[in-house]
């Protein structure tokens, strides 16, 4: 009975061991086919069962929780008020794949070594991101300059994505994912070098595999933010590349102060030009995202409508992800063809509203405060340099998101918005990483679990 109860103990550390690969795994099966099957929700709270079990606590506390608790809950409010439960439905299955990373992640990352490793791990995603939407976008679709003797020599290996309009990726939703990962790889790459390319600098052996891993670091940042620049620049995406610049000049803020003079100079500049009646022309040209025709009327009878919904529905908003139907079917548009395709709000915290109605958005707002908290707890604690990195680059890229997100937005549980969950987790991780860390009077510091 022993040795049974053992081997039991055993499978449940392994299984909590490749939590992070197991969802890895279910959520490429939700992107090619719209669906998460039974099983891998049982899987799921097996997983977090065998945590208990191994660990003594289903999970580690942090102050996502309970904004993420109630999110998950109202999402079940906003799927009873939809219209349309087969486009609801993949957005439910999206949030609940997003808080399971979070939560592995936090749960996941428990010491310094965990951290590196798990950095690592993201600049591979950020690379895979970008090469995916190099090979995977409907370039086709909506191109604002014309570069036709470059979009018609890159590959199309990706196809039959569910909902897609040409069966590939959007471009501005590549282009808004690229605006959360690029200041995070310009972040570690501002970093100080020495610090970055060693993260795992405190094991001490000198000719470990951990060495040599961590020798491949910077190089690989260096690839993939050259990469994802490249992939950004194709993707003509206004917003997207509105809020890389904000996200990087945050960084070099960061870096150097001096750069303070030449941002408070372009916003005055920018203040003159909207003071001196110039500024219709800056907002068409930015508001023409999604095609060569649009304007900053046809963007503002968007948000128009979407205001009108979070009037009419302002406790359990529309249901997620069925602004198309209801816009169309409750306020028509004007400007936009009666057949037109219009997604979303083109605001991200619009979007909340109207698909979860203003409970969704205050816990929403809550979610990104206690994320902003995290990242400014775990950078002030340390001196780490691979932490200090990771704290600016978690901040920035997710201020650069949401710079997007004015004038566009990632519906809760879109696929690409794992990458914001992710984000999530690794400041839940850090926030926990460094509140148990201590410095000795060499300036070492060890960390705890949390």
């Amino acid at each position: 009975m022993k040795k049974l109860v053992l081997l039991l103990l055993g499978a449940a550390r392994r299984l909590v061991q490749f939590e992070i690969l197991l969802l890895t795994l279910v959520y490429l099966y939700f992107v090619l086919t719209d669906q998460v099957p039974l099983s891998a929700f049982l899987l799921i709270a097996l997983i977090w069962l065998a945590r208990k079990w191994t660990t003594g606590a289903f999970t580690r506390r942090t102050p996502l929780d309970a904004p993420i608790v109630f999110i998950l809950l109202w999402l079940f409010v906003s799927l009873a008020v939809s219209i349309n439960w087969f486009t609801s439905l993949p957005k439910v299955y999206g949030v609940l794949l997003g808080a399971a990373f979070y939560f592995a992640l936090v749960n996941q990352i428990r010491t310094r070594a965990d951290l590196a490793r798990a950095a690592f791990w993201l600049v591979i995603v950020c690379t895979g991101i970008a090469a995916a939407g190099l090979i995977g976008t409907d370039w086709a679709q909506s191109r604002i300059a014309g570069a036709a003797f470059i979009y018609d020599h890159l590959p199309r290996f990706i196809q039959g994505i569910p909902r897609s309009i040409a069966g590939g990726f959007a471009r501005n939703g590549v282009g808004g994912t690229l605006a959360l990962t690029i200041p995070l790889l310009a972040a570690l790459l501002a970093s100080p070098k020495s610090k970055v390319q060693s993260p795992e600098s405190q094991v001490q052996s000198p000719k470990s595999t951990s060495d040599m891993w961590a020798n491949a670091f910077f190089p690989l940042v260096v690839g993939a933010f050259a990469l994802s620049i490249a992939t950004l620049a194709l993707t003509q995406s206004r917003g997207g590349i509105l809020g890389t610049l904000i996200g990087i000049a945050g960084v070099a803020l960061w870096r150097e102060k001096k750069f303070a003079w030449l941002l408070g100079a372009a916003i005055f500049a920018l203040i003159i030009l909207i003071a001196l009646g110039y500024g219709n022309a800056p907002a068409d040209s930015f508001l023409r995202i999604d095609a060569a025709n649009g304007t900053l009327a046809s963007r503002m009878e968007v948000w128009q409508r979407g205001w009108m919904m979070v009037q009419d529905f302002p406790i359990t908003g529309i249901g997620i992800g069925t602004y198309n139907q209801i816009a169309h079917l409750l306020y028509p548009f004007f400007i936009a063809a009666p057949d037109e395709i219009v997604p979303h709000a083109h605001n991200q915290f619009l979007q909340v509203a109207v698909d979860m109605g203003a409970p969704g958005l205050i816990a929403y707002v809550a979610l990104l405060s206690g994320y902003l908290f995290m990242c400014w707890r775990g950078y002030v604690r340390t001196k780490d340099t691979l932490i200090r990195a990771l704290c600016v680059g978690l901040f920035c890229g997710m201020l650069a998101h949401h710079v997007f997100g004015l004038t566009d937005a990632f519906i809760l549980g879109t696929k690409p918005g794992i990458v914001m969950w992710i984000y999530f987790g690794f400041a839940g991780a850090i926030y926990l990483l460094t509140k148990g860390h201590k410095e000795n009077a060499n300036g070492k510091t060890t960390y705890g679990n949390g």
